[in-house]
């Protein structure tokens, strides 16, 4: 064993274990980890997704991370065994051509019975032929079936044939495995691998050497589970396939730093084949003291429907062959009186289970056979403990000659008596410790025989196993956790593994999602990026609060108008590149703390659906807080819009735009109204679409706005209408009446339509009075920037917006009354002036981005270097 020593990092020690399961019903890897937690460790659990989602969670201390499997590898290789196994040779004819076939004898026939010698000649043919087409569709499937039955004695012959088995080409999923999980490891900070089980030895070895090569300390330790070398076989695990997995771990185990095993004759066993330098540590997977005394909603003779008195023997676990879980029920004839609790995950939906179900049938006992969905692990002991013995009835494996099986240490700490077969492991605690009876593997009259035995000494038993202070103590996990401490003290090295003042229960803890509130933020926003706003809340936002960094990401569809953003994708790639969407997404789950959806779409193109939803519960999965940002037309319900603000463009239901956008409303909102997470909008009045969600405002650059050009001092002044949609801004409304006035040398009318960003500073500079919208109620990015820039806004800004965002110095104006506003703010220039120097200050008190800033720390949690953004005026 080398310690890593002096060359370990500062700080906690950090262990990252890693398992090929989900990790949550592992009790191994779970209260390993809490034991090193409980020490100081900094512990990170690695496990594979079974929801094909990437996810963090938190587990106590615990950061949890379960990493998707495309088994890619795997599923290539069954492919390519099942195209090698395919029919090469075919005698038969296409169904399709077949059907033709029997159409066109059908149509002869009927010729032939009214027709004359060449039209019956042609019938006999048409016969004939058919009669040689099911000739030979019955010899092709009679080939057909000796194929099949050769490559099933080809393959069963080799999967017998353990020499050569090499796991690169019998195991592909392990390297399904090293893509996976690869790529998560280089990028986490670790001291030491922890290695459960055989199928990430490699993956460990390689990630360690790859660490060391970028001259980095790191260690990684194989915790062999069980006996690779005598498996048990059922199923698809072969003698072949088992010693593929041989191949493996005779491979990596030398490279290992370190081995931990489950039980002494294990740790022997491994030490004696592989010549290991050192014996390996044993950490044995018991419960904890006093597991049997929990309480429980259940007990197992309740689940059962059965009477104190009635004899009841259970087993708990695994039921697949190699368990001889068969062997109990085939002794129940035997055993008149007795029944049989199977407690099996989950007994509905294996076949293991149905086996051991229509045996019972078959011998007439299924009364006394009773299969349970299983408790929680830590719930075990206490959910057996009403039975009267736990049974052991393993078959004879090599793993099982050197196993002491979780389910012994329950029953015990139940206090139940065990009857045990005689795999040797089990056998010589069971004699040695007098704990229970010993029965022949696999022999049901030998184990009715044993269950009579533990019966008659039930009590005596019982009574042994529960008044004997010392007989469990030196099994039980606390005395495991100190060999597990002790074990990485010295991997670790002196001073890094710390004695606990409290280990937390396994079942006090519940897995909660992930958060990275504990650093600077990192945002993301997109993909919408309106009139540039999500640019504009960004720098906002690195402006107000130093430490923030962002990531703006915006479709770009190659249209003259395009708004900065840190990404551009073009609406193809968008849409339909999935490398680039996967790229993508991987990169926003390693760096981001925070996410923006805009306008209800997806950030991650259409790799998780077609709406928001999809992405949201990705990028939360993983603890990254998550809102949304509505921008107007996605959410403005037209209807309610008709109803609320009288020069609404929506009154007219039937007209093509107002259908459609009440559609896209209709299909948005429940989604928005259902999700449980911050809701944000750019403008007060969608407030009344959205009553749940925050204001959030829109933001301009004021100084980069900001004009010294006079206002109002030319006879005829510039009004200038730049509508980014002419129908919701209301143009057609107010044109003629804009082009009237021009005509008259009222004003000077410019309408500007397609100017690229980058020109509208100089344009709005020359203008004196800006004419915004006429339709919608609200105020946009146009009012404000003319504002920043010192112009006068005419425009339509209903009450409810005018309240909602602190009285915007906008003078009102609508279709009916534009003229007469604009002839009474040329009849008192002064005033207007003092109108669009107080509309400059407005803008730079609640849309400079301190105000945004301000609401997105408060309500999504965004933070900087300093615990508060910077406030404004």
């Amino acid at each position: 064993m080398s310690p890593l020593g002096a060359g370990a990092t500062e700080g906690p020690a950090r262990v990252l274990m890693m398992v090929g399961n989900d990790i949550s019903h592992d009790t191994r890897v779970l209260k390993m980890g809490l034991a090193l937690s409980a020490a100081g460790v900094d512990v990170t659990l690695l496990g594979y997704a079974s929801s094909g989602r990437y996810t963090e969670t938190v587990l106590g201390d615990m950061r949890v991370i379960r990493v998707p499997i495309a088994w890619q590898l795997r599923d290539a290789e069954a492919r390519r065994r099942a195209a090698v196994r395919a029919r090469h040779l075919n005698l038969g004819i296409d169904s399709a051509v077949r059907r033709a076939q029997d159409l066109r004898s059908t149509l002869r026939h009927e010729e032939a019975a009214v027709g004359g010698p060449a039209t019956k000649l042609r019938g006999r043919g048409a016969r004939a032929g058919r009669e040689v087409t099911r000739v030979r569709q019955g010899l092709d499937r009679r080939v057909k079936a000796l194929e099949g039955r050769l490559w099933r004695g080809y393959d069963g012959a080799l999967s017998r044939v353990p020499a050569g088995a090499s796991w690169r080409r019998l195991l592909p999923e392990i390297d399904d495995y090293q893509l996976a999980f690869g790529p998560v490891i280089d990028r986490l900070e670790w001291d030491v691998l922890h290695a459960h089980d055989i199928h990430l030895v490699g993956v460990a070895s390689r990630a360690v050497a790859r660490r060391r090569a970028a001259g980095r300390p790191a260690a990684w330790v194989y915790d062999a589970h069980e006996y690779v070398a005598g498996l048990s076989l059922y199923g698809g695990r072969t003698k072949r396939k088992r010693a593929a997995y041989l191949d493996l771990e005779s491979e990596y185990v030398h490279d290992a730093d370190a081995v931990v095993t489950v039980t002494p004759a294990l740790a022997e066993t491994l030490q004696e084949r592989y010549d290991l330098p050192e014996l390996p540590t044993v950490v044995m997977n018991s419960p904890v003291l006093g597991a049997g005394s929990r309480p429980v909603e259940t007990t197992i003779r309740e689940a059962c429907g059965l009477a104190p008195d009635q004899p009841l023997a259970v087993y708990s676990g695994g039921v697949t062959t190699a368990r001889g879980v068969d062997t109990a029920v085939r002794a129940l004839p035997l055993l008149p009186d007795v029944h049989l609790a199977v407690v099996c995950v989950p007994h509905k939906e294996i076949r293991s289970a149905k086996v051991l179900s229509d045996l019972a049938a078959e011998l007439g006992v299924s009364d006394r056979l009773h299969l349970l969905d299983p408790v929680r692990p830590e719930e075990v002991s206490a959910f057996v403990a009403t039975a009267d013995v736990g049974l052991l009835p393993f078959l004879h494996f090599g793993s099982h000659e050197v196993a002491l099986a979780n389910k012994l240490f329950e029953y015990l700490y139940a206090g139940l008596p065990v009857l045990a077969s005689d795999c040797r492991a089990q056998k010589e605690f069971v004699e040695e410790y007098r704990v229970g009876a010993v029965h022949v593997a696999g022999d049901p009259e030998d184990l009715a025989r044993g269950v009579r035995e533990v019966l008659e000494h039930g009590p005596a038993l019982r009574r042994r196993i529960l008044d004997d202070p010392e007989l469990l103590v030196p099994f039980a996990w606390d005395r495991q956790e100190a060999a597990l401490r002790a074990f990485y003290g010295r991997v670790l090295g002196p001073g890094r593994v710390h004695e606990p003042e409290h280990v937390p229960d396994l079942d006090s803890l519940v897995e909660t999602p992930a958060t990275r509130a504990d650093r600077p933020s990192v945002v993301g926003i997109g993909p919408a990026n309106m009139a540039g706003q999500a640019w504009a809340w960004a720098k906002g936002l690195e402006r107000s609060m130093p430490g923030v960094r962002t990531e703006v990401v915006a479709t770009d569809r190659g249209g003259p108008i395009t708004f900065p953003a840190d990404e551009l994708v073009p609406v193809q790639t968008y849409a339909k590149d999935r490398a680039w969407a996967e790229r993508f997404q991987e990169r926003a789950l390693d760096t981001w703390t925070h996410a923006l959806l805009e306008a209800g779409r997806p950030l991650f193109g259409l790799r998780n659906g077609r709406d928001f939803t999809g992405d949201a519960d990705v990028l939360r999965a993983v603890g990254i807080s998550v809102g949304l940002i509505l921008h107007g037309s996605e959410i403005r319900d037209p209807a309610q819009h008709a109803r609320h603000t009288p020069w609404s463009p929506f009154r007219d239901p039937t007209e093509e735009l107002t259908a459609r956008l009440q559609k896209v409303t209709g299909e948005l909102a429940p989604l928005v109204h259902a999700f449980d997470g911050p809701v944000f909008v750019s403008t007060p009045d969608l407030l009344l679409d959205v009553p749940e969600a925050h204001w959030l405002p829109v933001v301009v650059d004021v100084d980069a706005w900001a004009s010294d050009a006079p206002l109002l001092e030319r006879r005829v002044p510039v009004a200038l209408h730049a509508p980014s949609r002419a129908a919701l801004k209301g143009s057609g409304r107010v044109d003629a009446l804009l082009t009237a006035l021009h005509d008259k040398g009222v004003i000077e009318y410019r309408r500007i339509e397609h100017t690229p960003p980058s020109e509208m500073p100089r344009l709005i500079a020359d203008a004196d009075l800006v004419l915004d919208q006429f339709a919608i109620g609200t105020y946009g990015a146009l009012a404000l920037e003319a504002m920043s820039a010192g112009r006068l806004v005419l425009s339509n800004v209903t009450d409810q917006v005018r309240d909602a965002a602190g009285g915007p110095p906008i003078i009102e104006a609508t279709p009916d009354t534009l003229e007469d506003v604009i002839r009474s703010v040329l009849d008192d220039r002064d005033a207007a002036r003092r109108t669009a120097a107080e509309g400059t200050a407005f803008a730079r008190a609640h849309h400079d981005g301190r105000r945004s800033a301000r609401v997105l720390h408060d309500v999504l949690g965004v933070r900087g270097d300093t615990p508060e953004p910077e406030s404004g005026p």
